[in-house]
């Protein structure tokens, strides 16, 4: 259902469909949220991508219980998911690597060059830093842009869906609610 809601919002031309807020927390129980692009949506979960170290990796190093949102105000749509996310295996990133814009490449090695040493939890740079890692990955040739090793994939694997959708003037919004339990999911209707 979330992948239909996805290609409905690709659909209707709406920015961003496959954007979603990601919600993390580190051993203490300080959450970090960001906004990142999910690459695929299927039945097995929903992945995206990152460098290592950042503030999600080492908080799901730490906790792996996520959360995150789906949101299309142009839809009156928001899909909110909690569960677990773990790193995928390197075979997997070499595999999603190529399918990525070039800007995200050239991302990946600007994290790889200014990562070394970095630490947690501020990831400080000086200023103008990221802006030279990345002119520099932008300089060299096509094929030395292969996946750094700090590129990793990762999958949130939800046991709860919440599905919701906007009212009107007279009707009002409506919440449906997916848990995966030992006979599998079910769904009920909760307050909004």
């Amino acid at each position: 259902m979330l992948a239909g809601w996805i290609d409905e919002a690709v659909a209707a031309g709406l920015p961003a469909p496959n954007a979603m807020t990601l919600a993390t927390a580190d051993a203490d129980g300080i959450p970090h949220a960001r906004t990142v692009l999910a690459t695929t949506v299927d039945a097995t979960g929903v992945v995206l991508h990152s460098s290592t170290p950042t503030t999600k990796t080492r908080d799901l190093a730490q906790n792996p219980h996520a959360a995150a949102v789906f949101h299309w105000p142009g839809l009156g749509r928001q899909v909110v998911l909690q569960g677990r996310a773990h790193e995928l295996d390197a075979a997997a990133s070499r595999a999603a690597y190529p399918t990525r814009p070039l800007q995200l490449k050239l991302l990946a090695w600007a994290y790889e060059e200014l990562t070394p040493g970095l630490a947690a939890p501020d990831f400080a740079v000086e200023t103008g830093a990221v802006e030279r890692a990345f002119d520099a990955a932008a300089a060299r040739p096509p094929a030395e842009l292969t996946m750094p090793p700090s590129w990793t994939t990762v999958r949130l694997v939800a046991d709860r869906v919440d599905f919701w959708r906007a009212g009107a003037e007279l009707v009002p919004p409506n919440k449906t609610r997916f848990v995966l339990g030992a006979g599998g999911w079910r769904s009920f209707p909760v307050l909004p």
